[in-house]
């Protein structure tokens, strides 16, 4: 068979050829590069943003260690641009939130705290409700009104109510009448609900549902022999739950 002489190409379509191959890949790195700058761009712009925050960060810092008094005063300006809520202790003043007392009755009495009859605790002004407190005080069963304290369990050893506010510094325990608790729970419940008159701070100490349903239990299971005596803990940081 005789091979033709004539080729499956001519020479103007190879031409035509190489020239179409020629512009593919000319378009392909075109293309190749227009991304990879896209991508570089894309890449110094995040390093420029992290930078930036970084230094804003070290500003930051910087103005909070050595200009201390421009923080409180950005806090404080936060604290005012939220009304005070006793109802919400992160909306008060930074220190007058906590009913913490420090760890000793000499620190508790800089600290302007009095011993509360009703808390069985030492107590901050602001979350002490006054007049609340007095009327608690006479609402015992003794002669005038007033409530029996001893030191025994049963109930041989009566105690004053200042004996009583001197064992908060040793984290101490004092009985009293299971009434004396059903009350306390009972007026409790007035202090929580005045507090929008007031403005007196709940205590964490009994800001939680576990004491709520303590007091329900002590309502609701009243004990036969109504000289049934309870222990009862002082303290003297009234932030702690317990």
């Amino acid at each position: 068979m005789a091979i033709p002489s004539t080729p499956f190409l001519s020479e103007s379509d190879r031409l035509e050829s190489s020239i179409d191959l020629n512009d593919v890949e000319l378009t392909t790195n075109k293309r190749w590069n227009r991304n990879s700058h896209l991508w570089k761009s894309l890449w110094i712009m995040i390093q420029v943003i992290v930078a930036l925050l970084a230094c804003w960060g070290f500003i930051s810092l910087c103005i909070e260690v050595f200009q201390p008094d421009r923080t409180q005063s950005c806090l404080a300006f936060l604290h005012q641009a939220r009304p005070p809520n006793p109802y919400y202790p992160e909306t008060l003043q930074p220190g007058l939130n906590t009913c913490d007392c420090g760890k000793t009755i000499r620190e508790a009495l800089s600290r302007k705290c009095v011993y509360d009859s009703l808390a069985a605790a030492w107590l901050p002004p602001y979350c002490r409700d006054v007049e609340l407190t007095r009327e608690f005080e006479v609402s015992g069963p003794g002669p005038e009104g007033e409530w029996l304290y001893y030191a025994d369990e049963a109930g041989t050893i009566p105690m004053t109510i200042s004996e009583v506010a001197e064992l908060g510094e040793t984290g101490g325990t004092f009985w009293a009448l299971r009434d004396w608790h059903v009350a306390h729970c009972l007026f409790y419940w007035q202090k929580y609900t005045r507090m929008r008159d007031t403005g007196i701070i709940m205590e964490q100490r009994f800001d939680h549902i576990a004491h709520v349903r303590h007091c329900q239990h002590m309502a609701l299971k009243p004990k036969p022999n109504p000289t049934f005596l309870v222990e009862v803990n002082v303290v003297m940081n009234s932030t702690l739950m317990n």
